[in-house]
Order: C-alpha cells, then structure tokens, then sequence
C-alpha cells in the first residue's frame, strides 16, 4: 500500500503558473471593466481586443460556420433528398454512447419531419463497435436504398463495400479519426479526413449531424443554388464575389467590355449608398437581370468585406431554417458534453444556445427525462448535465439496451416516454453497482502490480463488458497517467482507453494496429478489440513506445493555474464574476486557482468508499470547505505530515437547502 500511495505522490501533476504583464491586465481591465483576475483569464484564453471578448462571449447560432462548408455536403444533400423524394427506405446506424444515441435520435426526426421513410439502429449488447454486415443484412431485407451511419462508419470499409455490392448507397457521418482504408462511401462527412476543409474539426456526431439537419433545410428553400453577385465599383473598375448558399465561391474584376463574368439568372447584391459605373448600370439593364441593394451597418474596404457582410445578412435572413435548426441543438448540445469535447469555438456556441434551449425543448423524449434529472433551479450549467443526465442516458449503451434511449429520444407519447426514462433511470443505478462491483475488482489489480507502468495496461476475465470505460476513466484520473481495461471474452478481449486532455491515446494505438483486430477512438478515449494472446505484447510495446520517446507521449498530467490567491480573495463576487467563462468543460476549464501554505482543518476521508477528501482552510470570514473528488489516498498522506500545503482548485457555488455557498473543488495538493 505504501508503493501505490509513493506512486500517486510521485506522479503528481505538473504545476504551471501562468504571469501575463501587468500592463495588458490593466488594459483589459479598463476596457471591460472587469476584474484584474477575471481580466488576467481572458488574455491567458486569447480574449485580447473588443471582436475576441464579442465572439466568446455573444457568439449565437448565426456565428456557426455554414453546413456547405463541409466538402461532400451537396452530394450527401443530393442524396437524401433523392431518398425522400423517391420514398426510399433509408436506415440510420449509430453508436451506443451518448453521442451516438443522440446523433440517431437527431436524425431520425429530422427526416421524419420531411415524412422520411426511416428505420434506426444502434449496435445490440454490451460490446462490438461499429455496423457489422448483419446489419447490412437486415437493412437489405428491410429493401433499404441508403444507410447513414452516424459516431461510426468510418472504420467500416468493408462493410460499406458489401452494401454497396448490395446496392445501397452508404452516407458517413463522423467525426472519428480515419485509420485504415477509407470507406467507398457515396459521402463522407467528418471534420477530421485529410480532405475536409470545414473549419473547426472538433465537433462531436452530434454536431456533425446538426450541420447535415442544417444544410437540409435549407436544399429547401427558395434560394437553394441561387447564384448571388455582390459587386463593390471602384472607379470604372468592378470587384465581384459569387455566391451560392451563404459560401463565396470565387472572386473576379472587370471593367467595360462586350461580355461579362456574370450569369444572367443571378442577382446582383448593390450597397445601396454605391454607384456602379454608367456602362455597366445600362447593361444591367438590357439584361433584366435581378438587383437586391442592402444597406451596409458596417463600413468596409474590400469586395471581401462586402460579400462577407452580404453573407451574413443572407444566413440571417434564414429565420424559419435557423428555428427549425434550432428545435435540435439541446440534443446536440448534450452529445458534446457527453463526449468530452473541447468547448470552444463551434462547440462553445453550440452548448451554451443548446443549455439555453434544453428547459425549453420541443424533445418529448428529453422533457419527460430532465424531470427525473435533480437539475438546479438556476442556469443549467455543462457540468450538470455531465453529472445528472449523460450517465443516465449513456446507462442504457453500458447496460446492452442502447435502443431505448434512441426509442425515448424519438416517441413523441408523453405516457411511453415516462415508461422508457423510467427504465433508464432503473438502468443507470444497475449500471452504477456494475460499475462499483467491477472497480473493487480491478482496483487491486492494479494497485498490487501495473501502477507503476507509463501506461497501466490490465487485462482480466473477471470484470463485465460496458462498464470498462468508465473503469479506466476513474483510474486514469487517480494516478494521473492513461489506463486501458481489457475483459478477456473467450480468444477475444474488448478494451477501453482514457486518458488525459494532453495526450494522445488515439496515436499511441496506432503504434501497435497490427496487433488490433478492429479499434476507433478519440485522443483521450479509445476503443478496441485484440486477440488475447497477442495483449503482453500490446502492453510491453506501448510501454516501451512511451520509454523511448516520453517528449512524444508525455504522460504527466499538467494543471494550468491562472492566478495564485488569498484564502481572503474567495468570495461570491469572484465566483458571480467567473461565470462568463461558461460553459466550462475541456478545452474551456473552470479557472484554476491555488492557494499557498495554507493550514488544513478536520481533514477526512468520505464517500461510500472512503475515496474521497474533505477539509477546511481557515480565512477571516470563517472556514472554506475543500472537496478533492478521488483525492482521499494521496491527500491524507500528505496531511498527515501536519505542515502547510499548497493547493490547486477552482471556485464551485453549492446549494444546500436553499442556501448558497462556495466550496473548492480540490485538483491537487502537496506539502509547501
């Protein structure tokens, strides 16, 4: 027991402390008006001049990117609504997680509203990843035309090339990163291929899915493939941008000529305070050709500026497609959360409009659950929705009844959508005795003979399928260094990876995928299947990879502390003051703080399992609590050497009865 405690101080966190000088704090200070903490954070997160603090804090559904960014959008468009159109059965396929869950559900009333000829399918059981070809099988049978598969699709090469042997069109929606061949799909959508060129390519399924709903509606409105012309006159010369669906397709110039560059069914964009140069005002003329002059808010010095301010005026235009966009986004918002992306940029924008629509949603399906949920009676913050609904939904994957959770999100019968969170609810708290049954049994595995590897590596036939990930969740976050569980199922064993934020899980296990029968994942979640009498080999490569390159792997967990504080300086001013960093998540943490040598009062161990630590610093308003969630074993040690600490934390309020307090949240601790 002494080696594994020395072990978890050993490989304790890297501490950094972030200095910004005090010139550009008192800037940001004066020009915001806030405080010199919450100022010294923006800088740190980029926030810097009057356009950053616009974007981070009032970016709405209308700052997204537009769907037809993607690069195979308008095929995948094309054939979809060749299915609807043509009442061709297609078949949705999605993973069992969250994500998956939720991406399906999405999709399927999306194509329902467009009185889709949909049937939806997540995988069966505790196990397996990805469509299989007995599900290419059933959907044959089913005389499916298309299969869109949503969270997954993009390792299935093979199976995609039996459907198409069977004449049905395949649709990829992911956002996986692509090893092994690449699917012969009819389309591709997945921010992460070599080929794509959307811009933000971290978007869970569930928002690659919100920008497909996105791009559908609007193939249906009037001015789908309209070909728009904004024209900017500088002198007798004319700069030009087209435009089609919200996306520039190119720029040119002219000036007077017998022919122009411009189509005679497109519509001209004028500012309406512009005067286009007398020869081209009478070819327009002669031409009927269409003009729509807008009046310009914003002042501008280029064609550039100009189509882009066009461009945003046309999406904005869009209401009726924004709303009907919209009645998705608390679902997508979920699925991000859930699958641990990083919330910035597009992610950012979609979580917060999504949090704000949830108590609001139109879901049957998620309205009847969030009144099972416990949520706060304030703002519905990302860390609630982490804590109070994912597990429940992601309950019925781990428990091998992933369908019901796709079934819930997609009734619109109150009465069966009570029927179903109930079963949830009643799956959640046996996957959560799973959970704990199978945690006593692998924590002393590893605790007696893997803790000391780079990567802790257990393979067992002890444990249970579906509750692994989470397994190896909690033990990665223990000893602060990735961990992956393999169950042992005949000649098979099925494995879960995680990780920390910095490293790379994904790339590390495509070091050994000629080991691997079949794996997928994220950098700080990875899954997998592996012949067991090839996994001492899988676990001595991966450590001896990490042995050899550590700046490649760096396996030390790192905690970014923004500014150092007083135990005085806690107080409900800086925590009301903090919330305009939320949504808080990966990518966009809570502000880290720390506070040096401070005393520690009436530390404990609490928890069912003892696991966790509780205690109190001393300030001149009273005492602060301190909760360090799976700190217990470290944090006891330390203390009981009786000296001053240092500690890390960020700021939490807690509601108890009605009243309303601060309590840290303790990320780590060590002797002063």
């Amino acid at each position: 027991m002494a080696d594994f405690i020395e072990e978890l101080i050993r490989n304790s966190p890297q501490w950094i402390f972030h200095e910004v000088p005090d010139d550009e704090i008192e800037k940001i200070s004066k020009r915001f008006s806030f405080s010199k903490i919450v100022s010294k954070i923006l800088y740190l997160r980029g926030v810097r001049t009057e356009e950053d603090l616009r974007h981070y804090l009032h970016d709405d559904f209308y700052e997204l990117y537009n769907p037809f960014q993607f690069t195979q959008m308008h095929t995948a468009m094309n054939r979809v609504k060749k299915a609807l159109h043509e009442g061709e059965r297609v078949f949705i396929f999605g993973d069992r997680d969250v994500d998956g869950v939720l991406s399906t559900a999405m999709l399927h009333n999306a194509l329902k509203r467009f009185d889709g000829n949909v049937l939806s399918k997540v995988p069966e059981g505790e196990y397996g990843y990805g469509i299989e070809k007995k599900d290419i099988e059933y959907a044959s049978q089913k005389n499916v035309k298309l299969i869109i598969t949503v969270d997954t699709g993009i390792s299935s090469a093979e199976e995609i090339s039996y459907a198409s042997s069977l004449g049905i069109d395949t649709i990829v929606i992911d956002h996986h990163v692509q090893t092994g061949v690449v699917p012969y799909a009819h389309a591709i959508l997945n921010p992460k291929m070599e080929f794509e060129t959307y811009p933000f390519k971290d978007l869970s399924a569930g928002g690659v899915v919100l920008k497909f709903i996105h791009a559908l509606i609007l193939s249906y409105t009037k001015n789908f493939n309209k070909l728009f012309v904004p024209l900017l006159p500088a002198g007798e010369i004319l700069n030009g941008a087209k435009v089609k669906n919200g996306i520039v397709e190119e720029y040119f110039q002219f000036q007077e000529s017998i022919h122009y560059p411009i189509d005679s069914n497109c519509t001209i964009v004028l500012d309406s305070e512009k005067m286009l140069p007398q020869f081209f005002k009478s070819w327009l003329r002669d031409q009927k050709i269409d003009q729509l002059n807008i009046i310009c808010s914003k002042t501008y010095a280029s064609i550039q500026e100009f189509a882009s301010h066009f461009v945003n005026i046309f999406m904005r235009k869009q209401k009726r497609s924004a709303d009907f966009v919209q009645s998705f986004i608390d679902l997508s918002a979920i699925s991000t959360i859930s699958d641990i992306m990083p919330l910035c940029g597009e992610n950012r924008t979609i979580v917060k409009e999504g949090l704000q629509q949830i108590l609001h949603t139109q879901n049957t399906g998620l309205s009847v659950l969030l009144s099972y949920c416990n949520l706060p009676e304030r703002d519905i913050k990302a860390k609630d929705i982490a804590w109070s609904v994912s597990p429940i939904i992601n309950s019925a994957g781990r428990m091998g009844e992933a369908q019901i959770a796709v079934d819930l999100f997609t009734t619109e019968d109150t009465r069966h959508a009570n029927e179903l969170s109930k079963v949830l609810i009643e799956l959640n708290e046996k996957r959560k005795e799973k959970g704990e049954k199978n945690f006593s049994i692998i924590k002393p595995m590893i605790e007696d003979n893997y803790y000391k590897d780079p990567v802790i590596v257990l393979d067992t036939d002890r444990a249970e399928h579906g509750v692994t990930g989470i397994i190896a969740s909690k033990i990665a976050r223990k000893f602060s260094k990735p961990a992956i569980i393999i169950v042992n199922d005949g000649d098979i064993g099925i494995g879960s990876g995680r990780g920390g934020e910095n490293f790379d899980l994904i790339s590390l296990i495509l070091k050994c995928e000629d080991l691997l029968l079949k794996y997928g994942g994220h950098r700080s979640a990875i899954g997998f299947t592996i012949e067991i009498d090839k996994i001492n080999t899988f676990r001595r490569r991966i450590n001896e990879i990490i042995q050899n390159d550590p700046a490649l792997f760096h396996c030390q967990e790192v905690i970014e502390i923004e500014d150092v504080l007083s135990p005085d300086g806690v107080n409900f001013h800086l925590l009301n003051e903090l919330g305009i960093f939320e949504p808080t998540g990966i990518g966009n943490p809570d502000p880290n703080f720390s506070i040096m040598k401070t005393a520690v009062i009436n530390p404990a161990s609490i928890g069912k399992e003892k696991n966790h630590l509780r205690f109190f610093i001393p300030s001149k308003n009273g005492t602060i609590p301190v909760i360090g969630w799976g700190l217990a074993d470290k944090g006891l040690r330390i203390l009981k050497e009786g000296c001053p600490v240092d500690i890390v934390f960020s700021l939490q309020d807690n509601y108890y009865r009605g009243e309303r307090s601060i309590q840290l949240v303790l990320h780590d601790i060590r002797l002063s």
